[in-house]
């Protein structure tokens, strides 16, 4: 199998640019959706998006969708979690994670205060330190899929592809986001043209041979 190179991954950027500039546009719109919503609003999509995180953690994609979509349907979560977690891997201990999410939306609150005071990395840390279910790489991902885009994740593709030897454990924010830097540094090219969420977009989806739209995701937020 021929070696991974930067270019091999920035090639598939640029024959997929328009595709990828959708996407960019979508998490602009996102993020300022969320910036604009009511409170309430705005503490559904954060427990919306922990849920996404939550239940993509070691589950294929297509059940992952299903499984999110199925919880989320009437756009309430259904009350039965298991049931709807039915086909995912860990299922109970998600609908623990996803239960604790959903009844402690005062949490959320905190968060909310803290993305549209523009402190990122506080809400990174908080959803780390308190939300069930994401560790290092899931709380980034939690933000950066409503459109944080200065958050990514390090996830079990960018692990492959850039030929980590595990998967990053720090819990120290500052530390978590220089390996971003440090990662996308080897892609100088690709990291010109794009945020720290898209690179990763991009890098995740080189691996998985597909484009990613997330349309499930975006159309349970509202804004594809």
């Amino acid at each position: 199998m021929e070696k991974v190179t930067p270019l091999h991954v920035t090639n598939h950027f640029r024959n997929h640019q328009k595709e990828y500039q959708e996407i960019d546009t979508r998490l602009d719109k996102t993020r300022e959706t969320f910036l604009n919503a009511d409170r309430s609003e705005q503490i559904r999509m954060l427990q919306k998006s922990h849920s996404f995180a939550v239940i993509s953690v070691q589950t294929p994609v297509d059940i992952h969708e299903k499984a999110f979509t199925q919880l989320w349907e009437n756009d309430t979560p259904v009350q039965d979690l298991e049931s709807a977690l039915e086909s995912v891997n860990y299922k109970n201990n998600k609908a623990d994670y996803i239960r604790h999410s959903i009844n402690n939306g005062h949490m959320w609150a905190d968060v909310t205060d803290m993305l549209e005071n523009g402190n990122i990395d506080k809400a990174h840390k908080f959803v780390l330190d308190n939300m069930k279910g994401v560790g290092p790489a899931k709380a980034p991902f939690t933000l950066a899929m409503l459109g944080f885009k200065q958050k990514a994740c390090i996830d079990a593709n960018i692990v492959d592809v850039m030929g980590l030897e595990k998967h990053v454990s720090t819990v120290v924010v500052e530390k978590y986001d220089q390996i971003v830097e440090d990662l996308r540094n080897k892609m100088p090219t690709l990291k010109e043209v794009t945020s720290p969420f898209l690179w990763q977009w991009v890098v995740f989806d080189w691996n998985r041979g597909e484009i990613s739209k997330h349309k499930t995701f975006y159309k349970i937020v509202g804004t594809f």
